[in-house]
């Protein structure tokens, strides 16, 4: 029977980081996953960030995380979304190779000498004093225990009236939470997740379709690689779209679809929908994207993102072949939806510590979250408690004011989730500071409390250090509008000439000029020369120095807001709030600001609206 300090069971996003970030504190680390499967695997789409959640893979990197470096070393195409619109609302998202990002985390996971992986099936988890036994060919005991078993609790796939066991297609069931683990209990409704039809690379007309190359700007995710150094061969993505053929066949078939005849009970995530759901949630839309995205390099499969389905097979054949450039495709791998056991996250601390049963903590899909980022970020947060609380020392404890990990972990255990949760900007009130390029200053403090001394603290050290001199440096600096420079950073037209003496952050602050570049060549006059990244953090925190301001002192007043009447009418009416938060304000009708908080499903984005409106 083998001893370890920590036992990690589950080896996808959400393990692999809770096992490398408790390894930092020089604890003995037992990783136990289901043979077969690769460390870091992508059963799903095979890409990394996204909206909100770009950010999240950043602030894990600047915490000392791993999805970061991975999606680095793996990532084939890159993107900024949100590009058109301001810096705090852009994320990055990179497009993975998921052979590749698994070999990268099995190399990472294998270097770390106090981390033993262990693939075994579990079959029991019992709890024995202070002790966990994880039994399955052998016994294994910690002092804690960290669950992150993702759709393989119970899992149940389904294509057309084909059912199978387990949590992705081709891999053995596990058995349910309270079959392996008595004392706990799981939510009566299971959730659903689902994947589309994977498509043979060969057999796609490219021609017929829009390219996506691989943007050369966008920043890597990992702040010690080099910025846009890229660690392999880049690929483009390709944009298709449905059409009424499309879903007319769905349509059609709807009493085919396990969805909607009743033989899925789950609930799927509302900002992931099937391409049955689109059929009949907006039955007047017939055009849907479809983004045509590489499973890997080396690899003969197309992931088409926008059209996962549960429907019979001949049925996905037939919908697929009627969008314009896959009149011939053939398909490798059939689409499939996935119902499997959650828990209640209400039972859960705020260090994702189950409430009744000490040192048991649970990550990831488990959780009722979908997406790969979201997954890592419980991961993170789950291993550094679970090594803090080993060692007697204060837990970590993430702000929803500073980092979009903070929002989640608290809107998880504030709530009871009706739906997977999936993390997006709007869910916070502080959006505008939690941005993708201040990702180090934000949790700079955080990751200090760790008194860890890695290459990435010492890094982060200097960092800082050469963020507070350059912002002395473009408040002191003064030019002259009689300088060069001001000619240049002038328009035409009265209001865009710079005809006065201005310190370097007015510059910066002025509308028509983006403070990035003008930053770096105000530097290139001065003969100084800096990390991109350190130019890019000032010039944008220089540039949103007032909005951001004014943006604490609304969050702070929300708070003494809950007294104050509304008219949910008016409300519900508005233009600046999403048509899911009017539907529920509809329902409920809230007559104050206190009642509106309390409505589950309303965004933090719609009470910053209604805040600013009574302010």
């Amino acid at each position: 029977m083998k001893h370890f300090d920590i036992i990690v069971i589950g080896g996808g996003h959400a393990g692999i980081e809770a096992a490398q970030i408790a390894s930092q504190f020089g604890l003995s680390i037992g990783l136990i996953t289901i043979p077969g499967i690769p460390l870091g695997s992508a059963p799903c789409n095979p890409s990394v960030g996204g909206v909100g959640k770009g950010q999240v893979v950043r602030e894990l990197d600047a915490l000392g995380g791993i999805m970061g470096i991975l999606a680095d070393k793996a990532g084939i195409q890159f993107r900024t979304l949100n590009e058109s619109k301001g810096f705090a609302v852009q994320s990055s998202r990179v497009q993975i190779d998921k052979e590749a990002y698994a070999i990268a985390a099995e190399e990472l996971i294998a270097s770390i000498d106090n981390i033993t992986v262990v693939r075994e099936k579990v079959q029991s988890i019992q709890k024995n004093n202070e002790l966990f036994e994880v039994t399955g060919e052998n016994t294994y005991t910690s002092h804690k225990l960290i669950m992150t078993v993702g759709t393989f609790l119970n899992g149940k796939l389904h294509t057309g009236s084909e059912q199978s066991f387990g949590g992705r297609v081709d891999c053995e069931p596990s058995k349910g939470l309270q079959d392996l683990f008595q004392a706990i209990k799981t939510r009566p409704q299971r959730f659903k997740t689902g994947t589309p039809p994977r498509i043979d690379k060969a057999t796609i007309d490219y021609s017929k379709l829009e390219e996506q190359p691989s943007d050369i700007s966008v920043r890597n995710f990992h702040c010690m690689h080099e910025p846009f150094n890229r660690h392999i061969s880049q690929a483009s993505c390709w944009l298709a779209h449905t059409n009424a053929e499309t879903m007319e066949v769905i349509r059609e078939n709807k009493e085919k679809s396990p969805m909607f005849n009743g033989q899925i009970k789950g609930i799927g995530a509302r900002y992931c929908p099937s391409i049955e759901d689109k059929a009949f949630r907006y039955p007047d839309k017939n055009v849907h994207h479809v983004f045509i995205e590489p499973e890997g390099l080396n690899l003969d499969t197309m992931y088409p993102s926008g059209i996962s389905s549960s429907l019979p097979k001949e049925i996905q054949t037939e919908y697929v072949r009627s969008i314009v450039g896959l009149e011939k495709a053939e398909i490798k791998v059939y689409g499939y939806a996935v119902e499997y056991d959650v828990i209640d996250t209400t039972d859960l601390k705020i260090t994702l510590e189950h409430t009744q049963i000490s040192n048991l903590y649970f990550a990831g899909q488990v959780n009722g979250t979908s997406g790969y980022e979201e997954a890592a970020g419980q991961g993170y947060i789950a291993g550094v408690n679970a090594a803090l609380a080993f060692l007697g020392l204060n837990p970590l404890i993430l702000s929803r004011h500073d980092t979009y990990i903070g929002v989640m972990i608290e809107d998880l255990t504030s709530n009871t989730r009706d739906e997977p949760y999936r993390l997006f900007t709007a869910r916070s009130e502080n959006r505008l500071y939690i941005r993708e390029d201040n990702s180090i200053l934000r949790v700079y403090p955080y990751r200090t409390s760790l008194h860890l001394n890695h290459a990435i603290d010492r890094y982060q050290r200097e960092f800082v250090s050469n963020f507070d001199e350059l912002m002395n440096f473009c408040d002191q600096t003064m030019i002259s509008e009689k300088s060069e420079l001001m000619e240049r950073f002038s328009r035409e037209g009265e209001l865009q000439k710079l005809s006065r003496r201005m310190s370097v952050t007015e510059i910066l602050k002025q509308a028509w000029l983006n403070p990035v570049s003008t930053l770096e060549e105000l530097l290139s006059h001065y003969g100084i020369v800096l990390s991109y990244d350190l130019v890019r953090t000032v010039a944008i925190s220089k540039k949103y120095e007032g909005y951001i301001k004014r943006s604490e002192d609304q969050f702070h007043k929300l708070k003494k807001m809950d007294s104050m009447s509304i008219n949910w009418q008016e409300i519900s009416e508005s233009n600046n709030i999403s048509f899911e938060c009017k539907q529920r304000i509809k329902r409920i009708r809230p007559e104050t600001f206190g009642q509106l908080k309390l409505i589950e499903g309303i965004r933090p984005a719609t009470l910053a609206v209604v805040a600013a409106k009574a302010l």
